[in-house]
């Protein structure tokens, strides 16, 4: 299962939407509740809370950078902790995102799915909701379900997480044999990651292993 970003990468999108998108409406929430005095406790333990979920955030980041396979139970735990312990933080996604990411590389795609639909049900923030459902496709299309990959799929998502979609997309109408429409979605998804500065060898070797004329005379014929 490819990610055409980090986890650490598909965070910071997270953070910078939610930091333009959320702060304000929080803030007239908070302000109306408590008052001046409330307000300026709230905003101390709120960066308190923040800072704590941050660093537990750092050390799985750096525990994943490893690519330790022996890293895997500290990186659970950490997971789960910041899915338990800051539930009121976005940090509780990420955890969430993450355990979903190690059920699926320990090959439990039930879990791994059944993970991931929680945050698409739930997630508050727009750019979860659209991680997760990118995640879930892949997952889905790893169990050969490529039909409910689809599904799970938007029309069309915000241009920030288009190269995941339409990957996904493309990796689903692969596995149901679709090849002229998957090398659409996959130039698709090229098309959104040159747009943000990105580059995908791996996304362009599967472009490259249908961009013959084998390919479109199968779905033409």
């Amino acid at each position: 299962m490819t990610d055409l970003r980090t986890d650490e990468e598909q965070a910071e999108i997270i953070k910078k939407w939610w930091s333009e998108n959320g702060t304000s409406l929080v803030s007239t929430v908070a302000v109306a509740i408590a008052g001046v005095v409330g307000w300026n406790y709230w905003q101390d333990s709120k960066q308190a809370t923040g800072e704590a979920a941050s660093a537990v955030y750092t050390q799985l980041v750096e525990l994943a950078a490893q690519e330790n396979t022996d890293a895997t139970a500290d990186m659970q735990r950490l997971a789960e902790q910041l899915k338990t312990d800051f539930s009121d933080t976005a940090y509780s996604d990420f955890g969430s995102l993450f355990i979903a990411r190690i059920a699926a590389e320990n090959g439990d795609y039930e879990a791994a799915a059944a993970e991931l639909q929680a945050l698409v049900n739930d997630a508050d923030a727009e750019p979860v909701k659209l991680a997760a459902q990118a995640r879930l496709a892949a997952v889905l299309t790893q169990q050969g379900k490529a039909d409910e990959a689809l599904a799970a799929l938007p029309e069309k998502a915000d241009p920030a997480f288009a190269p995941q979609i339409e990957e996904a997309r493309g990796d689903a109408l692969f596995r149901k044999g679709e090849l002229a429409n998957a090398r659409d979605a996959y130039l698709r998804a090229m098309d959104a990651a040159q747009a943000l500065g990105q580059n995908n060898s791996i996304l362009q070797r599967k472009i490259d292993s249908l961009n013959t004329p084998d390919t479109t005379s199968s779905e033409d014929a």
